[in-house]
């Protein structure tokens, strides 16, 4: 098996990130959910890094696409708007918590200045 410069360039960027990640974590700065969510997604990307052909067969033919690269865009496609969804969520749900913790505050403060009247 012949190695392409992505294939030793991809694996060791992983690599990397995944330090990166282990190093956050030893510093309390990421929770146990973000290594290992991080972890498996930089290991899935080195893996699929070193055998492309491999998992561009298996994609195409779970989604009964004949060519793999078509596979493997509709794949990502797929992926991002799975992230996108995700994210639109997590956006959603941090709004309302602000404006709960904002409505909080500013009847706080609204009675400390009664009581100072």
């Amino acid at each position: 098996m012949r190695l392409e410069i992505y294939q030793i360039v991809v694996p060791l960027i992983s690599l990397f990130f995944i330090w990166g990640l282990a190093s956050r974590f030893r510093k309390s700065r990421a929770s146990m959910q973000e290594l290992v969510a991080g972890s498996l997604f930089w290991l899935s990307v080195a893996i699929f890094a070193l055998f492309p052909d491999f998992f561009s067969r298996k994609i195409a033919r779970l989604f009964g696409i004949k060519s793999n690269i078509n596979a493997i865009i509709f794949f990502c496609l797929g992926l991002i708007f799975f992230f996108q969804y995700k994210l639109f969520f997590l956006i959603k749900k941090q709004q309302i918590a602000l404006t709960a913790l904002t409505r909080k505050i500013a009847l706080e403060q609204k009675q400390d200045k009664e009581i100072e009247a």
